[in-house]
């Protein structure tokens, strides 16, 4: 899978190492604003951060500034086919293995916050940023990518799995 983001998604890797950056100034004052851990802040800060680079970097070879009108712009949002996945089908298709990954740490870091509201607040967070994102790409065509109903269920479905490792975890960790 790892070759398979590295060819097809050549901005992915400089971009998650950029975010490294701010997830490295940022986490403890993400951790302390969420009552936890500030490996949880950095958890969230760099999923974050590989999020927006996984959707809203552009697909194609050139510079988008350069050529607005690129043979690749699109401007539509897909519906067909749109189905909750059965767990067999979770890691079958590149794009949904990436939703799923990317979104999981963003439900688990909601699940380790220090306070019921705070995981409230950033599980809410997370549910809103695939409809966003997915709308990001439906107004801004010349990233060359396209609306699609499925990454948001895969998405969801991804920061939900994240939220219920978080909560099986949470006891452990809170006595460890």
């Amino acid at each position: 899978m790892i070759k398979t983001v590295l060819n097809g998604l050549p901005m992915f890797w400089p971009g998650l190492l950029a975010s490294l950056v701010p997830a490295a100034l940022l986490n403890r004052p993400v951790g302390r604003l969420l009552r936890t851990h500030w490996a949880v802040g950095f958890l969230l800060l760099l999923a974050l951060g590989g999020v927006a680079t996984l959707t809203l970097f552009p697909e194609h070879p050139g510079p988008f500034w350069q050529d607005l009108s690129w043979s690749g712009v699109v401007r539509h949002c897909s519906f067909d086919g749109l189905h909750l996945r059965p767990p067999g089908e979770w890691f079958t298709s590149r794009r949904a293995d990436l939703d799923l990954l990317m979104f999981a740490p963003i439900g688990l870091a909601a699940a380790l916050a220090g306070s019921r509201r705070r995981a409230a607040a950033v599980l809410l967070g997370g549910a809103v940023l695939p409809f966003a994102l997915e709308g990001a790409q439906f107004a801004v065509p010349a990233l060359g990518r396209a609306c699609d109903a499925q990454n948001v269920l895969d998405s969801l479905l991804g920061l939900a799995l994240g939220t219920l490792l978080g909560l099986l975890t949470r006891p452990a960790l809170r006595h460890a």
